[in-house]
């Protein structure tokens, strides 16, 4: 004879015993089933169409090759410079607007920069048939006084580092000095004065 310990059947009944189900009524209720499968889809659709795999990987491929589109830039109403509604024009009245940032200009007295300036004007002016030697000797010109034209740019930056670094310089002496002389002076007071002996 089988011990009732041993089957499977009460096996499985003394594990789901301890547990609890919770059935849902759609499940066990056909009627709620019914209802809720005549109830319209609840989420929004969205607007936005899902675009399929092949597409995402064509575009994908796209921005790897030639890389990604920049947005269109949005202006702004300042930018576009529209007029506020309902202002006042006064005529004849030019307001000046305010300078480009960053506008640098050039000093009067400084051929360097005019020569390269006038060159580069005047080679993409210019439309004449010349010879490629010809051609190449005048964009070295060019090359040249650009390159002149940085050197004694990094020289200026470093002529002016080297001016502060001896300003900085001086204030550290002038102001070591300053020091040692009120130590000195506090360090004199401080001494009591030899009382000299006259004999009469």
């Amino acid at each position: 004879m089988v011990d009732k310990k041993q089957t499977k059947s009460y096996k499985r009944a003394q594990s789901t015993a301890g547990t609890r189900s919770i059935e849902s009524e759609v499940t066990s209720d056909s009627q709620a089933r019914n209802l809720l499968a005549n109830q319209p889809k609840l989420t929004p659709k969205s607007k936005t169409p899902q675009k399929s795999l092949k597409t995402v990987r064509k575009e994908q491929k796209v921005i790897r090759l030639y890389g990604k589109k920049k947005a269109p830039r949005e202006y702004t109403e300042k930018e576009l410079d529209i007029p506020k509604l309902n202002m006042a024009v006064n005529p004849g009245v030019i307001v000046k607007k305010s300078g480009k940032k960053g506008k640098v200009f050039i000093a009067d007295n400084d051929p360097l920069v005019y020569t390269r300036l006038i060159r580069q004007i005047n080679d993409s002016r210019d439309s004449i048939n010349e010879s490629k030697l010809e051609k190449s000797r005048r964009l070295e010109e060019i090359r040249e006084l650009r390159k002149q034209e940085m050197e004694r740019k990094e020289q200026e930056k470093v002529d002016k580092i080297e001016n502060k670094k001896a300003e900085i310089k001086n204030k550290a002496n002038l102001a070591r000095a300053n020091r040692r002389k009120d130590n000195k002076g506090s360090a004199e007071a401080a001494k009591p004065k030899k009382r000299g002996v006259s004999f009469a």
